[in-house]
Formats: structure tokens, sequence, C-alpha cells
């Protein structure tokens, strides 16, 4: 079974070099023949991992992914959805709107579901048409891309403030983005590399599949596409790439650093002028900035971006070669969060051991710490985080054990370590 699944991934990542190749040797050519391998059983079978994966719930079919697997069988679904496609019977379903918290803010945001198979249909399509549009991506876009992260963006942002000494800064916020896609022009963009008409047949009917909420149907109205499908962050990136190449043609002097519809722009001066400039080449695409949100500052202030404060600070080592440098440490927002997620977790479920309970954050502040880690960021915050958790277990344990010494006894010291809590580095 492994070496079957190993196989499947290799075939896969054989056409999408076969793919890239082909893309990079011809930067302007339009691809026509596409839509036979979306329904290939490797792309397939690839596309439903990567669905599983990511554990979404139901769509507005209410199938889930249990259901799926015990009820019907992987294996036919997945024969259903090619001979669906094979026949060109297929056709995608509203998406499911709800409503989800915006971290460390009061409003919300929309985030839709697509149903299972168009999950599994748009992931199949995404790995077929991701190694065309990549080719023409610039190194300015980061997020939702393979082989690039958040934290090569934030290093990016850090060499730019430290050793090119870009320190004025422009923090922009695209005004509900998602929301005002222009599906025609996206469309036109698509087409660019793609010409096969299936396949552009298949993105329409995402774009315009619409959404139900509370059991009504909203019709998509030739904007937007819902965040939450599969292929929204690539369709996102094709439709602000172009953003990008107006910026480079541009010749601004300036470093433009991009994830998804999130953008800083670095300068030495004219910041004003620039901001002006970047609403005009956003206006041509049918979007706005919000101007509650972007603003311009200086380094020396500091900035969050992608979870992370920046900020140009003085250097005290006695031979250091910069006098200063760019610092980074979680955000205010990433420290209330993570806070907020370990009061969560641990709540008032006093019928669990601090064993127990430590199982369920670990994960939490692993997969937290992990994240910030990486750009090797002043150590105070984690510091300040060790000890809230150690806190928040000494809270527990007292009122427990209804024993305010048992909890100073049971977590004092090294001894939180020895019940298993994670240790940040």
């Amino acid at each position: 079974m492994p070496e079957k699944a190993m196989n499947v991934s290799e075939k896969v990542q054989a056409l999408q070099a076969a793919l890239s190749r082909a893309a990079k040797r011809s930067p302007r050519r339009r691809f026509g023949a596409l839509y036979d391998k979306l329904y290939r059983p490797d792309v397939l079978m690839a596309a439903w991992k990567a669905v599983r994966a990511n554990k979404g719930g139901p769509g507005s079919d209410e199938e889930s992914i249990a259901y799926i697997e015990t009820e019907i069988g992987v294996e036919a679904f997945l024969q259903g959805i090619g001979s669906d496609l094979r026949a060109q019977r297929y056709r995608p379903k509203a998406v499911k709107r709800c409503w989800i918290p915006k971290p460390g803010k009061p409003e919300k945001r929309p985030l839709g579901i697509p149903v299972i198979r168009d999950r599994v249909v748009q992931a199949a399509c995404k790995l077929v048409i991701e190694p065309i549009f990549e080719t023409n991506f610039l190194a300015c876009s980061y997020g939702f891309r393979p082989k690039r992260s958040a934290h090569m963006a934030i290093r990016q942002i850090q060499g730019a403030i430290t050793f090119a000494k870009q320190t004025q800064v422009i923090d922009a916020d695209i005004s509900g983005f998602f929301d005002n896609v222009r599906q025609s022009t996206l469309l036109k963009l698509v087409a660019r590399r793609i010409s096969d008409p299936r396949v552009l047949k298949l993105i329409r009917g995402w774009l315009q599949a619409g959404v139900m909420e509370d059991g009504k149907y909203h019709a998509s109205e030739g904007l937007g596409t819902p965040q939450g499908g599969v292929i929204s962050p690539l369709l996102a990136n094709i439709y602000l790439h172009s953003f990008d190449m107006m910026f480079r043609e541009s010749g601004i002097p300036a470093t433009l650093v991009r994830y998804a519809d999130d953008l800083v722009i670095l300068l030495w001066s004219n910041a004003r002028k620039v901001l002006e400039a970047v609403q005009r080449m956003l206006a041509r695409l049918g979007l706005t900035l919000n101007a509650a949100k972007t603003r311009i500052v200086s380094a020396l202030d500091g900035f969050d971006f992608l979870g992370v404060h920046f900020r140009l600070c003085a250097t005290h080592k006695r031979d250091a070669k910069l006098s200063r440098i760019c610092r980074v440490w979680p955000s205010d927002r990433s420290m209330t969060r993570i806070r907020q997620r370990v009061r969560d977790v641990i709540g008032r479920r006093y019928s669990l051991s601090a064993e127990e309970l430590i199982e369920e954050l670990n994960p939490v502040l692993r997969g937290w710490h992990g994240y910030h880690a990486a750009v090797k960021p002043d150590r105070r915050r984690f510091l300040a985080l060790r000890h809230f958790v150690e806190n928040r277990l000494r809270i527990f344990l007292r009122r427990k054990y209804n024993d305010d010494t048992r909890g100073h006894r049971r977590v004092r010291g090294h001894r939180v370590a020895a019940l298993g809590l994670y240790q940040f580095a």
C-alpha cells in the first residue's frame, strides 16, 4: 500500500514538473489540453489526500469526509468524480457560508465551505494548473505558493530594513479583497495561460456557484471568490500578480513583500507618493485600500505583519558591524491569541488530570513556538508565555483540588517539565 501511494505521488510530481518545464520554455504559451489530466486516477487520489489532510467540515450537502470513507468508499467516490468529469456532467454546488471570528478582533469574516466533491475537483485543478502560473509569479509574492513561506517573507523584510536601510514602511490593507475580485477580469487573467475551454468553464462555475447561508441562496453577481475554496489562494495570486507586475514596471525604488492579500512596502523616501501610486494600481483591478488600516510608519516605531512585530533597534554589542538591526518578536495580537487558546484548552475541565490537559496543550504550544522560533526572535516573549502557561496550570490545579498549595507544589521549579509540558527552547 505505501509503495502504491508513493507511485501516485511520483506520477503527479512528474506531471507537474513536465508542465512547469513547458511553461518556462514558453512564457507566453497558452495550454490547451489540460482537462483530461484532471480526472487521471493518480491526480484525483492526490487531490483527495490533500483535501482529507485539511480536515475541513461538510459543505451544503452535509457529506463529511468520514461519511465518504465509511458509507461511499473513497475509490467509488473518486471513480464517480472521474466519470462525471470525463462526461462533462460535473457541476459545482453552492458554497456554504459561515462566519468565524477574526483573532483578536471583534468583527467576523466570512468563510466559504465547498462540498467535499468540489474541493477534490478544485484540488485536482490546482495540481495541474499551479505549475504553469508559478513560472510567471514574481519573487515578491510569498503566500500559498510551493517552496515559499511566511518565514521567507519575514526574512526579506528584515533584510530590507537592516541592510538596505529601507526604514519607511507602508503597511497596507486591501478592503474586502475576496469579496471584490472582478470575476471577468480574473477569468481573462487565467486565460492568458490556459486556453482549454473546459478548464475555464470549471473555474467560472466555481466563481459563479454562489453561497448558501441560513438556507438561502445568494448569487455571486460577478464579484468575489469564496474564502475557503481549495483553489481560491491560487486564484488570488493570479489576480494580484497583475499588481505585482504593475509595481515592478513602475520602477519605484522599494521592496514589495506580498503574502496573499496582505502587503508591506519598504522604502527610503517618498512613502506618501508611493502610497498614492499603489492606490491607482489597485484601482485598475477594482480594489481599494482600507484607509483605517493602511498607514505609513517608521521602522523605528515598529509594525506588525504575519503575526510578527518588526522594529529597528540599536545594537549593544561592542564590536558590532551594524549600529542598528531589525529585530522581530511575536506581535501583541499573536500573544493575545495564544493566551486565549491556552485558556480555552484548560477551561474548567476539572475531571481531567494535569497530564491530560498538558497532552492537549502541547500541540498548540509547539505549533505556535515553531512558527515564531524559525525567525530567531527576541526570546523574552517566549519566557512570558511560559510563565503564563505555568500560572494557568497552577490556577487550574488549585481550583481542582481546592488547595492553594497543591498547584504550587506540582508546577514550581522544573517539575512542570516532568509533567510533560512542552518546553520553549
